[in-house]
């Protein structure tokens, strides 16, 4: 029997000048990584293939078009390039050299096979066919030095075309990112800034930190024999560090190489095996006279994960699948194949996996080491969709896997693996954090690989997403302290209720079907969150009547780094450092620009790292180079017009200094907030946030407290100015939708008054501000809920604030309003008031409690205590991303936090998509009628642009019909301005219009200037008293079917509807389904697209409009719909037999 002992031969020293050795040797210094830098200019006997190589890329290192550019790499290299196998035997003994020629060939090799397909696809047609033999001097030299360096002769991705494939800019410097070039590439890749560089260096920089990863295998297979339990653990946490510095220097991708640009070189990366551009193979002429076959270059040849594979013992799938996985172990170079296997039989000897669970602290570390292979390989996934699925059709990966179900079937295997796992560690804290992932990850997988299977015309995997011993739907509900019995006795529930559920005998009157358990509840709350996120992207395809849809690019990772601001583009990389402190002058005008940039995609305004590059990375700056930095700041905005604020400083000193982020953070950096002075009125940034909560939650008082600077005296002195009836000023409850504004100047400095205790006017704060936030204050109470529902959707808000009492925690109407914020998916941050006389353990039960909350499958926020001024800033910055949920304590008695939440509103970044090129849609959320002044309608522009004095269309009335009128003038903040765009909430004064014919939820629109050239008449907008949604079921006891009734919620309007048409036969709590709905007074003006909220009380369902109109001859639901005939039919049929 073998040893279970690891005594394979690992480097610590790896000897980089030494040249008998294979360049590729696994060690604990380089990991992966070649033991010495690659070879970069070959000896001069291969001056031809020298020549070749540097004239070869689209584009060369001079700039210049190259051989491939031109259609001409392989005519030339078959007139110059020379048989040099001869050359090749005298560097037989350096295999560093014969690793470079390797490298060099294979380069070749694909330039010349895929060149014709190369052409093909600049021309925008399919691939056809690559040549389909290779010349002798290619073939020969290629065979015989990938025989001598231990490779397959062709391009693989350690030994040539990623691992063995850059060179250092400064050797000095190291493997730092920034110091990495290419030295051989295809397309653009000699540009350090392209997307072909980014790929493949950003390859080489997770490689570099390898070296863990074996270092803590070998500490792992050494201890487990031995039982040396803190030493298995210990080598479990060094495994676990590398991977997640692995994961971290992966997500990188997306801004260094963008998707478009991927295809454009993906062409040379391609194999020969399982591709349709050779399909009987590639004949080397002079080696052999059968066709050839190899697979192509892929990142799943390298050998990081499949070694945590085999350590961890992942057990693959026994499907076709998997035989390319096992295949795919061949394309690696010989010794890093030869420690794989070692690890695996040493794991498998040694039983890693079954010790890992045998303790629960080991069971945790494996999990989280389970969970970091889950992450990149989730990744993997996402590059996968996002760089290939949605920019080709090609069916097959650069090494012949099938592009859609391969990866798909190894990530089903780690997320199975990790659900066993989870059993032996279920009582270590933070476990069901890791395991919700798990659930949400598998259910989206599934989804996805369904899609993309459907799409492309391929068979679903039909045991993908199967467990291995079934137990895997319904067991992890994170915040569930069942026993391992009681969650299995779940799962038997909902299997049963499933079978039930599809039983014609289920189909009983809603009155009388069964109460709902907890577990069905649980399906409204748990598909919440993802059919949100479907309905914000749907949105993308709602465009007013008569303008066409849009196209849904659904770019998901895309998208977040989008938004702050660190995706990449064709222009070439900025050196910060260069440009805040080198003396030359163009530098000024280049950092003018830079932040110009940075101000139109902020609409304004930005914050800016002084001190860091954009990558994160210390610029190493002195107090000399600080303070140069922030002088050619402020020159620079006065340029602009725009006023900076220091916000926060490491190792600088002052009020704002925040410390170091670590000990080796020693250079000076901060973040300042730069804001351009507004010319007028219509540049000033507007934010607009709806406050809602539980009645007696203190909202009202902490706006009073925001907006008029004091504090308040803990009988509601501060709440007062807020009200708008007697009777709330009288009770102290909110009962209508009320306005406030607070302002911040250029300067980001709150606009107050200089006079203690005197509230500004909104004309005051809108003509001394930079920014404005609008605060739409919401009543609390339950009767009060349509009010508040209609506040929430009609102001169009970008930001949901809660406010939750912490002497009474989320309840009543809190849990109602954060569940309408999250159906909306609007940003939501969470004020806890009241400290000041909260006990501190009714405070930690209401944190807790919150917390709990925000973490279910529903909600998926990651709570984020904002306990000082780094926080804030932080957590501000990254706030576009939806998951995030900042929470502060406050008093609005002592002032305690209230600066923090001041800090927070006002780096808050602008969120939401509006667009003022398309036709004009305003949505009416008030009426006044102002003396002197006449009728004043009030809301929000949705899209386009108005201008006073334009003619404009008011309605629909009761009829549908709309009334012509003209603009007399606008206001915005009660203060005149000529015109107002798409996101601006406005007021119009509008001419010969009486107050009582208009209402709440009417649309204001351009009235057509022109004929249609079809009928010769202006065209007049259309409304409809019926429409077709795709609705989710948040919350009912029973069954809906057709003539329900529920009051529906879309935009500013509100009106009762019923339901007449289903495409099924009822719909439940969780259910998503398409239903044709009618309102009951009168029809509105509607668009595919609009979001949709109906309730019957509370909250019930969530849509979105799929279609406008409604045609009964073609009903959702055909076959229940003849059944219904044909029982009318019977019917008739009885009672006229019976009347005979």
């Amino acid at each position: 029997m073998p040893s279970s002992m690891f005594d394979f031969p690992v480097m610590s020293d790896t000897r980089p000048d030494d040249h008998s050795l294979p360049a590729f040797m696994v060690s604990t210094t380089r990991g992966f990584l070649p033991r010495q830098e690659p070879i970069i200019e070959l000896p001069k006997e291969f001056a031809a293939l020298e020549s070749l190589l540097q004239r070869m890329p689209i584009k060369t290192l001079s700039g210049e078009p190259g051989l491939l550019a031109t259609f001409t790499f392989g005519d030339t290299l078959v007139k110059e390039l020379p048989d040099l196998t001869a050359e090749v035997e005298k560097y037989r003994e350096d295999l560093v050299v014969m690793n470079a020629l390797y490298r060099d060939y294979s380069f070749l090799t694909s330039a010349y096979l895929f060149e014709p397909c190369h052409e093909r696809h600049v021309r925008g047609e399919e691939y056809g066919l690559g040549r389909q033999s290779l010349p002798r001097c290619i073939a020969l030299p290629m065979v015989k030095v990938a025989e001598i360096a231990g490779f397959k002769p062709f391009m693989e991705y350690a030994g040539s075309y990623a691992l063995f494939n850059y060179r250092l800019e400064e050797p000095e410097k190291g493997l730092e990112y920034d110091n990495l070039r290419l030295i051989r590439a295809f397309e653009h890749g000699l540009d350090p800034t392209s997307s072909e560089a980014g790929f493949v260096l950003v390859h080489i920089a997770m490689v570099k930190e390898s070296g863990a990863l074996i270092k803590g295998a070998v500490e792992m297979l050494e201890s487990c024999p031995s039982q040396d339990r803190d030493r298995f653990n210990d080598g479990l946490r060094i495994l676990v560090g590398g991977l997640k510095k692995v994961n971290a220097v992966m997500n990188t991708m997306w801004n260094r190489s963008k998707p478009q640009g991927y295809t454009n070189f993906r062409t040379f990366i391609f194999g020969i095996t399982s591709q349709s551009m050779f399909p009987n193979g590639v004949i080397y002429e002079g080696v052999s006279e059968e066709p050839m076959s190899f697979r192509g270059e892929s990142g799943a040849n390298d050998s990081m994960v499949p070694m945590c594979d085999n350590l961890l013992q992942v057990q693959m799938p026994e499907t076709p699948l998997t035989d390319i996985l096992k295949d795919f172990r061949q394309y690696r170079p010989g010794n890093h194949r030869e420690f794989l296997e070692a690890v695996r039989d040493c794991a498998q000897q040694s039983g890693v996996r079954e010790f890992a669970q045998g303790d629960p602290v080991s069971a945790a570390l494996y999990l989280q080491a389970l969970d970091q292979v889950r992450d990149f390989r989730w990744r993997h996934w996402c590059f996968t969709r996002e760089y290939i699925l949605k920019q080709t059709s090609h069916p097959t990966a650069t090494g012949g896997s099938p592009i859609v179900t391969w990866l798909p079937n190894q990530l089903t295997a780690v997320l199975t693996q990790m659900a066993e796992t989870f059993e032996y560690c279920k009582s270590i804290n933070g476990v069901d954090e890791i395991m919700e992932t798990v659930n949400n990850q598998r259910e989206s997988l599934r989804k996805e690989v369904a899609k993309y299977c459907g799409e492309r015309g391929v068979a679903a995997p039909t045991t993908a997403f199967n467990d291995r011993n079934n137990t895997f739907h319904g067991i992890f509900r994170p915040h569930s302290n069942a026993t391992k019995t009681q969650r299995l006795v779940i799962t038997a529930d909902l299997t049963k209720h499933n079978l039930t559920a599809i039983t014609p005998t289920y189909a009983m009157t809603s009155r009388h079907a069964p109460k709902q358990n907890p577990i069905e509840r649980r399906k409204g709350e748990s598909a919440l969150s993802e059919f949100a996120d479907y309905v914000q992207k749907q949105q993308a395809l709602r465009r007013p009547a008569g303008q066409a849809p849009a196209v849904l690019e659904d770019h998901d990772e895309l998208s977040i780094l989008d938004e702050l601001g660190l995706s990449d583009d064709t222009k070439s990389h900025i050196r910060l450092k260069t440009l805040l402190t080198d003396p030359a002058e163009e530098n000024v005008a280049a950092l003018a620009e830079h932040i110009k940039e940075r101000l139109a995609e902020g609409h304004g305004e930005v914050l800016f790292d002084v001190g860091l590059e954009d990558n994160g990375e210390p610029m190493g700056f002195t107090r000399a180079d600080w303070d140069v930095a922030l002088e050619r700041i402020g020159i620079v905005g006065e340029q602009l017009q725009a006023d900076y604020k220091l916000l926060m400083t490491r190792n600088v000193g002052g009020d704002v200094e925040v410390g170091q982020r670590d000990a080796k953070d020693t250079g000076f950096s901060g973040k300042v907030i730069l804001r351009q002075r507004p010319d007028s009125v219509d540049d000033v940034i507007e934010t607009r946030i709806a406050v809602v909560g539980n009645v007696d939650a203190g909202k009202s008082t902490m706006l009073g407290v925001l907006v008029k600077g004091g504090l308040d005296d803990g009988r509601g002195k501060a709440r007062v100015n807020l009200f708008r009836h007697k009777h709330e000023i009288e009770s102290g409850r909110t009962s209508s939708v009320g306005m406030e504004i607070m302002g911040f100047d250029s300067k980001s400095d709150v606009v107050v008054s200089n006079v203690a205790g005197r509230k500004l006017t909104w004309e005051e704060i809108g003509r001394r501000s930079a920014k404005v936030i609008s605060f739409t204050d919401l009543a609390g109470h339950e009767r009060y809920l349509r009010t508040t529902v209609f506040g929430l959707l009609s102001s169009e808000p970008n930001y949901c604030l809660l406010m939750v009492a912490a002497n009474n925690g989320l309840v009543g109407m809190s849990k109602e309003h954060l569940g309408i914020a999250l159906a909306l998916n609007v940003p939501v941050m969470v004020v806890i008031t009241k400290i000041d006389i909260c006990p501190p353990q009714i405070l930690e039960q209401t944190i807790t409690q919150l917390t709990k909350i925000l973490k279910s499958p529903g909600a998926r926020k990651i709570a984020v205590f904002i306990k000082n001024r780094e926080d804030t800033i932080n957590t501000a910055t990254q706030f576009v991303s939806h998951r995030i949920c900042p929470i502060f304590q406050v008093s609005n008695v002592t002032g305690y936090n209230l600066d923090l939440v001041r800090m927070f509103l006002n780096l808050l970044p602008h969120h939401g998509n509006y667009d003022s090129s398309a036709p004009l849609e305003f949505h009416v959320n008030d009426t006044f009628s102002v003396p002197f002044v006449g009728t004043v309608v009030s809301g929000v522009v949705k899209s386009g642009v108005i201008h006073t004095g334009d003619t404009v269309l008011v309605g629909p009335d009761s009829l549908g019909q709309f009334q012509t009128t003209k603009v007399r003038s606008i206001e915005r903040k009660r203060i005149q301005v000529p015109a107002c765009s798409a996101g601006q909430s406005a007021s119009f004064a509008l001419r010969n219009v009486r107050r009582k014919d208009v209402r709440k939820g009417m649309v204001v629109l351009h009235k057509a200037d022109k004929p249609d050239p079809t009928t010769g008449v202006l065209s007049t907008p259309k409304v409809y008293r019926e429409f077709v949604a795709e609705v989710l079921i948040l919350s009912h006891a029973t069954t809906i079917k057709t003539k329900y009734q529920a009051m529906l919620h879309v935009g500013p309007v509100s009106q009762t509807c019923a339901i007449i048409d289903i495409d099924r036969q009822y719909i439940r709590t969780g259910d998503r389904a398409q239903v044709a709905f009618r309102f009951v007074q009168r029809p509105e003006y509607l668009t595919v697209g609009d979001r949709i909220l109906f309730r019957e009380g509370r909250t019930k369902g969530l849509g979105i409009v799929k279609r406008v109109g409604y045609d009964p001859k073609q009903p959702l639901n055909p076959e229940l719909q003849k059944e219904l005939d044909k029982g009318k039919e019977n019917q008739r049929d009885g009672k006229s037999a019976g009347a005979l």
